[in-house]
């Protein structure tokens, strides 16, 4: 059946071809005459070619932007969402791990080949969840520019969390143990997590500016309204630790040659090759201390309200959630109970 003029045509190449068939369209003319085409894509059948093309003919799209591959695509949305600020360092240990899809084109990339990636990799929920949601503003940018119509990330399923049974709180021997060994920098900073009740993902984004050295507390806090923008006292053991950290010319409280540092990296540093954290009884997760200092708290008998203010809980009692309220010096003294 002969196609409409401008429609474009479906060819059959030579040789063996795991997809033999091409769907093609005219783009411009030669001053003598002649057709300029660029190529659809390649179809193991005759069909499919023929179904490419009739799509296109419905929806017409840029074929430059066929071109565009994981890695271009990553690197357009870097510059329109941060312009010139550095990109978060969690979504560029995110973007690392997709090295297998960097060269592939972004419009012929699948859920299959996103959860492939995922599913390949050892690493825990928080990890794979936001390797996840960088596919996800990806694709978004990508539905916005019309490279795709379909975003593909909101279709990969991840592992479930695991439950916190997974984590032990540090005894009294091994804390112990640790104040023993404080001229150790990983030590301190277990120190910190474990009287302070910080989930490490949330001291490795606090701000010094929201670190108040006179008055003993810090504000801020992930995940829930409960557990957000929180004040978190600063108990008078880790005042020093905290102190000897505090830089007003770095953004953040942690940092490493002048950079922030992402989780896995933190982990490796400070934790998996810690001498003195591996010579424990138990092998500990940097998530432990938080467990560690709700255990304290219940046995310093620290009242059910105050430490959930302390750990960003939120309260399922609605006159605890509305209408009590907590001093700060309450909370300090609460935590240095422990």
């Amino acid at each position: 059946m002969k196609l409409p003029n401008g429609y474009g045509s479906v060819i059959k190449l030579g040789g063996k071809r795991r997809k033999p068939y091409a769907a093609r369209i005219t783009t411009s003319w030669t001053e003598d005459g002649k057709q300029e085409k660029k190529y659809l894509g390649y179809f193991k059948t005759r069909q499919e070619a023929m179904k490419a093309l009739a799509d296109y003919n419905e929806n017409p799209f840029d074929l430059a932007s066929r071109e565009i591959t994981f890695a271009d695509l990553h690197e357009r949305w870097c510059k329109v969402k941060y312009k010139d600020k550095p990109v978060p360092a969690g979504y560029v240990s995110a973007y690392k791990k997709f090295a297998p899809l960097y060269d592939m084109p972004f419009h012929e990339i699948r859920k299959r080949h996103i959860q492939s990636v995922i599913d390949s990799l050892n690493l825990g929920h928080a990890t794979k969840s936001q390797m996840k949601w960088l596919c996800t503003m990806m694709y978004k940018y990508a539905i916005d520019q019309e490279i795709v119509t379909t975003n593909y990330a909101s279709l990969v399923e991840l592992p479930k969390a695991k439950q916190s049974e997974i984590h032990q709180p540090f005894t009294k021997e091994e804390l112990q143990t640790l104040w023993n060994n404080t001229d150790d920098f990983g030590v301190r900073i277990a120190l910190i997590l474990c009287y302070s009740g910080l989930r490490p993902s949330e001291l490795l984004k606090m701000k010094t500016a929201d670190v108040n050295l006179k008055e003993k507390f810090m504000r801020g806090g992930i995940k829930t309204a409960a557990s957000k923008n929180r004040l978190i006292p600063i108990a008078d053991k880790i005042l020093p630790f905290i102190s000897e950290m505090y830089n007003p010319d770095n953004e953040y409280l942690l940092m490493r040659k002048g950079k922030p540092m992402y989780y896995e990296k933190f982990k490796y540093i400070f934790w998996k090759h810690n001498a003195v954290l591996n010579s424990l009884p138990t092998k500990h997760l940097p998530h432990d201390g938080r467990h560690t200092c709700a255990t304290m708290m219940d046995d310093a008998e620290v009242p059910l309200k105050i430490r959930q203010l302390i750990l960003g809980h939120t309260s399922k009692d609605i006159t605890n959630r509305v209408y009590t309220h907590k001093t700060l010096q309450q909370l300090i003294d609460a935590i240095n109970r422990i």
